[in-house]
């Protein structure tokens, strides 16, 4: 009998073995993430307004201009008042606010008054290089005195402004009224101003983007707008331009079903709206390149052009959120240099779900460099006009040089400009650049990190940095032969790993062929490798993908990871491209 249930349970262990083989890993190729990248940096966050503790029951809709003195200058709402400040030492500091559009009470011919807000303060640097800036004009009480859109110039950059000049007036009541003023001036010198309008819409509640023509830098206007887009038994909004190569684009939210969404209505710069761009048109394009669904809401979209030619697209959105528009957060997407296709989404602002982020903008700091501007409570009770930095990361390449492995990152050896941030998830950041020759490839790291923490126990939990390759370009979503990782701690201690069937396996093989440096002063410390391409099996100059990782502290406790933006570090499809000059 003993032996009987010998055989049984052989049988069965055979029998369960035979269910579940071993499968092989298979490693999978996916489509590369290419372009530019916009990685926020939390550090650089900075609120604008209210200044010094002042209340104001409402302060929002920022909008950003840098103007040809080197002056950034900012506009907002404050309580019915449009205010303007400037800075004149980038960023660092501002001035005090000075009031541009103030709120005025109207009174009636049969004695009846309101309160007339301003409202959507827009500003442009003419080609002259006057100020033109509009707003809306927002009575608190319906049937009194018209909604309307309204200009001021400034020929001294900001210092004064001439009298306030109604250009157009839609209804008296909500209902009826014009809304968010934005302004472009085309390469004839045609200055243009856009803006929604239920004006001719008094018996629906439909809307449509209307535009106003000044031919002498806004001293004068013309008498009757040009219909730009119309969607029947819609409600067209929020209009904002720019010039595209030989197109204007415009960035309207659009409710074709249930909740708005960004679309792009577009004309021929020599065209210049000589057709009405209906719903149906081909001139009106949805520009998300993931189409949304319905009951999430995408509305009060922006538009920017970067120096490398793609354009920014920026919204507020209830997704991943709650269904309460009220609620919405800051989303910025990516479009290709034509304007369509936008993805690669990000989140400036990580804002509660229970807090909000609305009514916002974006502008070109500097070529390398976007800011966003919010309206947003996340740090108070009250809405706040909150700034943050976006660094644009461009398609990468490693120029030719030798530096010397001193962890000093002169810049003679690596010039000022390191294309790689990361640090959007806490206060710590770091900054990347490549450079080759026949030989090796070099990394430099910059790292600014205010909690650095050291682990005697384990040098996997001290602060540092991974850095990702992909040898030959393989694009795989999980780590396999030809993908590395090489952790380097605050400490210089370093562990070389290649991916092995979708894990990453320590590769002891080449680790003393890696030579680093780095240099802690405070706050900081650099990193400086050589990784000869025979360590990484590589013997031609082709692309590769990188990402860079950094681990840092919140506090004594509390341990964050966080790469390059949109890059997974187990799947090389994500990581930047980089090429060799």
């Amino acid at each position: 009998m003993k032996y009987v249930v010998t055989i049984i349970l052989l049988l069965s262990f055979s029998c369960n073995k035979a269910e579940t083989p071993e499968e092989p890993f298979l490693p999978e190729k996916s489509e590369p993430i290419e372009g530019i990248r916009i990685a926020w940096n939390q550090s650089s966050m900075q609120k604008l307004a209210p200044q010094n503790g002042r209340f104001l029951s409402w302060v929002g809709y920022p909008r950003l201009k840098g103007i040809d003195t080197g002056s950034i200058m900012a506009t907002y709402e404050t309580d019915g008042n449009i205010e303007l400040i400037q800075s004149h030492d980038n960023g660092i500091t501002w001035t005090a606010p000075s009031v541009v559009f103030a709120s005025h009470t109207f009174s009636n011919t049969q004695g009846e008054s309101t309160k007339v807000n301003k409202a959507n303060g827009e500003l442009i640097q003419l080609h002259n290089g006057d100020l033109v800036m509009a707003c809306n004009y927002r009575p608190a009480k319906d049937n009194i005195t018209p909604f309307a859109i309204a200009v001021k110039r400034s020929t001294d950059k900001g210092l004064t402004w001439s009298e306030s000049q109604i250009i157009y007036e839609a209804g008296p009541s909500f209902a009826d009224g014009c809304w968010e003023p934005a302004l472009l001036q085309l390469p004839s010198g045609e200055l243009q101003v856009y803006f929604a309008n239920e004006g001719p819409y008094t018996q629906t509640d439909e809307q449509e983007i209307s535009m106003l023509t000044s031919h002498d830098n806004g001293i004068t206007w013309d008498k009757q707008p040009k219909t730009i887009c119309f969607r029947a038994g819609r409600r067209d909004g929020m209009p904002v331009p720019i010039l595209l190569n030989n197109e204007i684009l415009v960035a309207i939210e659009d409710n074709n079903i249930e909740s708005f969404k960004p679309y792009i209505v577009r004309s021929d710069l020599s065209d210049n709206w000589s057709a009405i761009v209906s719903g149906n048109s081909p001139k009106r394009e949805y520009a998300l390149k993931d189409v949304l669904p319905n009951n999430i809401y995408a509305g009060a979209p922006y538009l920017l052009k970067v120096p490398s030619g793609e354009v920014i697209l920026s919204y507020q959105t209830t997704e991943n959120r709650s269904y309460n528009w009220e609620l919405s957060t800051m989303e910025v997407a990516i479009g290709n240099k034509e304007g369509r296709n936008f993805q690669k989404k990000t989140n400036p602002f990580k804002v509660p779900l229970n807090k909000e982020a609305k009514w916002n903008a974006l502008m070109l700091w500097d070529e390398n460099t976007i800011v966003a501007s919010s309206t947003t409570n996340y740090k108070s009770d009250n809405c706040e006009v909150w700034i943050i930095k976006g660094h644009i990361i461009p398609e990468l390449k490693a120029s030719v040089g030798t530096p010397l492995i001193d962890g000093n990152l002169d810049i003679d050896e690596w010039t000022e400009n390191f294309p790689v941030f990361v640090g959007h998830q806490g206060p710590a950041n770091l900054k990347a650049s490549f450079r080759y020759d026949e030989d090796n490839l070099y990394i430099g790291i910059k790292v600014s990190d205010e909690s650095i923490l050291s682990s005697a126990q384990s040098l996997l939990q001290s602060n540092g940095v991974t850095i990702n390759i992909d040898a030959h370009n393989h694009c795989l979503t999980a780590p396999d032969n030809g993908l590395y990782k090489i952790w380097h701690n605050y400490n210089g201690e370093i562990i070389l790993y290649e991916g092995f069937n979708g894990k990453w396996k320590e590769k002891q093989q080449n680790i003393n062929t890696i030579i680093s440096k780095r240099r802690i002063d405070g706050k900081y410390y650099t990193i400086e490798l050589s990784i000869p391409f025979t360590s990484l099996e590589k013997s031609d100059k082709s692309n590769i993908r990188v990402n860079i990782g950094l681990k840092s502290h919140l506090n004594a406790s509390t341990q964050y990871v966080e790469s390059v933006v949109h890059a997974n570090p187990e799947a090389s499809n994500t990581w930047c491209r980089l090429a060799f000059d």
